[in-house]
């Protein structure tokens, strides 16, 4: 069969695989450290836009209460 560059190279790269077992460790062991580190940025992510909504909120509390603590006054000085 005459199949494509790419075929021939997958091909030829696993064959080389094949031969050097710990070689294939280490390649799946770097794909599953990619997927770690790519879980952990996105959980990490979703966890600072909670934190910067619950800051926002805080910060709109707080001007709240200090606004009905402090009246504006009739004039300014």
């Amino acid at each position: 069969m005459n199949d494509g560059p790419v075929t021939e190279g997958v091909r030829g790269f696993f064959d080389a695989l094949k031969g050097q077992p710990l070689s294939l460790a280490l390649v799946l062991m770097n794909l599953g450290l990619l997927g770690f580190l790519y879980y952990t940025a996105v959980e990490a992510a979703k966890e600072r836009h909670v934190e910067m909504q619950l800051m926002y909120q805080n910060r709109l509390d707080v001007a709240k209460l200090l606004a009905s603590c402090y009246p504006a006054r009739d004039g300014a000085q």
